[in-house]
Formats: structure tokens, C-alpha cells, sequence
């Protein structure tokens, strides 16, 4: 609900604005998480953040010190598997689509597309998993439930894909969407929204509507983490890196 603005000198309590405020709906439940990485440094055990990270000079997501702030997720030089590859974080605090109007929004970056993968959106676990993947023109989806955005340079032609999973069956709709495709280190917003029923939802990059799943997106009562994992493709060398500069998870109902 809009917060009003009340003018100077209004006084509260008298009985036009007792019955007017009394009579007013309020939200059943609301919930949000934003964070705009502001921090010298995120630990783990005091955030609401789980880190993980492969173990061939991958590495936990840390701040970058820079203009606005950034989070860096670091992909490791190995075999191009999640075990070895993969920087990813996950919040640990669930959410499900049955509470209703469930989106996320994230502002991220890639510094070299040639050589990764990188998904963007929900998960149902939170330990070392690639949700999602592309090779050629088949998508793997690794996730039981899930729904986000999924770029790998692996695809016959690289551009964002949007997918969701419910129960293991593949949304219906997912595929390559309509959006302007990721440029070395430009920064591109996210949105992903999904209806209460887990049946229907809309993307968004950078404001425009790109695509939308229309069954079979996510179990609706799930329980749902937000996840940003990049992961090198096995010909990287060290230094590939991804950048999220805020990201935002909500339901309101």
C-alpha cells in the first residue's frame, strides 16, 4: 500500500480519520530482501546468504569495492563442472509461490560471455548446484523446482533463456527470449514474476517483457531460494567473473 503524505499541522486522532484509517485494507502478508552490496565484506554465518563455490580456483562471492557497490562471483578454471566451476550464492530464506505475487529483480553483469554460464533466479536447494544450463540448443534443468533466467555460452546462439520446473516437468514456453542478449560487462536488470499457482509467469530485462511460461513453472508450495550461479565452461582461465549490483526478492498478497 502507498505510503500517504500527510500535511503539517494534521492532527491524527480525531474521528474522521479514526474511521477513515480503520476502514482501510491493509496487505494480508508482505515480505522482502534487497541488497545493494554496500558492505566491506558479507559473512556468511551473519547474512542471510549461503556461499558456495567449486574447488578449482572458483570462489565464495565477495563485495567489490566500487562505484555504487557489487557483488563478485568468481568461476573456477577447471572441467567446466559445477564441482570445480561454479561461484554461487543462494539466500537462505525460503519463499513459495503460494504466498502470492512472487518476483525477484536483479541488476548483473558478465565480464566475458565467450566462457561461462550463468543463471539467475530460483532454486530448490541450497548447496552447490548449477539450477540450470544450455548446450546447443537443449536446456538442462538440474533444479526439482525453480524458475530464472539462464545464459551459457555453450548455446548455438547465446541469449538469455527463460525456463521454470515443476516437480522435474519443464515449464511449458521456456526457450530463448526476446532480449537483447548479454554484452561483456554490461550491466542488464532481471525481473521474473510467477502467479500464486506457479502456473504463469512473465520476464522482464532491463523493463521490457521478453517472455512468459505458461504451466508447469514451479510447484506452488515449495519451498523457493533465490540463486545467482556463474560457472566456467572448462576452456576459461582464472579471473572470469560475473557482478550483481542489487537484487531484490518479494511477495505480497
Amino acid at each position: 500500500m502507498a505510503r500517504k503524505n500527510i500535511p503539517t499541522g494534521t492532527v491524527l486522532n480525531t474521528r474522521k480519520n479514526l474511521r477513515t484509517s480503520l476502514n482501510e485494507t491493509a496487505p494480508q502478508s508482505s515480505w522482502q530482501l534487497f541488497m545493494d552490496f554496500n558492505e566491506l565484506a558479507i559473512v556468511e554465518a551473519d547474512s542471510p546468504l549461503i556461499l558456495n563455490a567449486g574447488s578449482q580456483n572458483a570462489a565464495d562471492p565477495l563485495i567489490n569495492v566500487t562505484e555504487r557497490g557489487e557483488y563478485r562471483l568468481t568461476a573456477g578454471d577447471g572441467n567446466g563442472t559445477t564441482a570445480q566451476d561454479s561461484s554461487q550464492f543462494c539466500v537462505v530464506v525460503p519463499v513459495q509461490a503460494d504466498s502470492g505475487n512472487l518476483s525477484f529483480e536483479c541488476r548483473v553483469k558478465i565480464e566475458d560471455i565467450a566462457e561461462v554460464s550463468l543463471y539467475v533466479g530460483f532454486t530448490d536447494i541450497t548447496t552447490l548446484e548449477e539450477p540450470m544450463s544450455v548446450s546447443g540448443t537443449t536446456l538442462t534443468t538440474v533444479c526439482t523446482d525453480g524458475f530464472g533466467f539462464v545464459f551459457d555460452s555453450a548455446m548455438t546462439a547465446p541469449k538469455w533463456v527463460a525456463a521454470g520446473v515443476d516437480t522435474n516437468m519443464d515449464a511449458t514456453g521456456e526457450g530463448v527470449t526476446d532480449a537483447t542478449a548479454p554484452a561483456n560487462g554490461v550491466y542488464q536488470v532481471l525481473r521474473a514474476e510467477v502467479n500464486a499457482l506457479g502456473t504463469f509467469a512473465e520476464f522482464f530485462v532491463d523493463g521490457v517483457k521478453v517472455h512468459e511460461l505458461t504451466a508447469d513453472v514451479c510447484t506452488p508450495t515449495v519451498n523457493l531460494h533465490f540463486t545467482v550461479c556463474l560457472t566456467g565452461d572448462g576452456s576459461n582461465g582464472t579471473g572470469e567473473y560475473a557482478h550483481v549490483d542489487y537484487f531484490m526478492v518479494s511477495h505480497d498478497r
